[in-house]
């Protein structure tokens, strides 16, 4: 075969060659415009099918592989799963920071704050303003879910109010900073001598008036009851027997209710707090990467 030929037929294998790879190229990209397709439709299985068996060539290609996977999870709310391909999006990429962002909230959700501190760490100093204010705006978040008042009041300080997209949020971690200090500090101990003295009063010291007048009321009738029996029919009397032995249990149920009633009321105030605290850490985010 002759020199010539030989270079013809190299160079149309090498042509050839080059063909398939943009062929398949153009392949994933149009399988990763399809699947931003079914995302929009809310399709998260077909979509993650698709995603978890595409071959990608290109470390773009992987990043929005990574990106899409991430987000799909997040819209499954299958969060752990989600912050992990999401912080696995490279700095390169143009999902960068919103799969940052969203990993670290994936993680405060959780209740995995130091996880998304070393994620928000990713942003430094170079960062533009509004992802500065972003950040830090999640940092104070955070410090309110982890009740760590003074590092709150350090991201606080920052608040300008000037950035629209966490202006009116910035207003609300001010207004839940407030109500979580203000919360009075109960005992449940406190609660239990007190409903032991008046049966009901320990639960009105610890929020619940309704539920302690109620009790006074219940308990105070069958202790009435019971006083009656005895002075009607003697200690011996079956009656009173059964009355009295009433009486203590609700007595003594009282007693108990009331110091859980403290612990129960302070769970109730850290799960809205918490959920509002949340919803508004993610508001921004949403309005920031639409």
């Amino acid at each position: 075969m002759s020199h010539s030929l030989k270079s013809i037929l190299l160079f149309s294998f090498l042509i050839l060659l080059l063909s398939v790879k943009s062929i398949a190229q153009v392949s994933v990209s149009d399988e990763l415009r399809f699947i931003n397709h079914m995302l929009g439709r809310q399709n998260y299985n077909e979509a993650l099918f698709l995603l978890e068996n595409l071959q990608t060539e290109t470390p773009a290609q992987k990043d929005s592989v990574n990106y899409l996977i991430g987000w799909t999870l997040y819209g499954r709310k299958e969060l752990n799963p989600s912050a992990y391909y999401l912080s696995m999006v490279s700095e390169e990429s143009a999902w960068f920071e919103k799969s940052r962002f969203f990993a670290a909230y994936n993680h405060a959700y959780l209740r995995e704050t130091q996880k998304s501190r070393e994620l928000l760490g990713a942003f430094n100093d170079n960062s533009s303003e509004q992802i500065a204010l972003m950040k830090n705006f999640q940092f104070a978040g955070m410090a309110l879910l982890d009740r760590e008042i003074d590092m709150f009041l350090q991201h606080a300080e920052n608040f300008t109010g000037n950035f629209s997209i966490t202006a009116s949020e910035e207003k609300k971690l001010n207004e839940y900073y407030s109500r979580i200090s203000e919360m009075p500090s109960r005992s449940p101990v406190v609660a239990g001598i007190m409903s032991a003295a008046v049966p009901g009063l320990g639960r009105i010291y610890a929020g619940k008036t309704a539920e302690g007048i109620s009790g006074f009321l219940y308990v105070g009738a069958l202790i009435a009851t019971s006083w009656d029996l005895y002075n009607r029919l003697g200690s011996s009397n079956p009656f009173f027997i059964i009355s009295a032995g009433l009486s203590g249990i609700f007595y003594i149920g009282n007693i108990w209710g009331s110091a859980a009633a403290v612990n129960r009321v302070q769970r109730e105030f850290n799960y809205e707090m918490d959920h509002r605290i949340l919803l508004d850490m993610h508001i921004p985010l949403r309005k920031l990467f639409p």
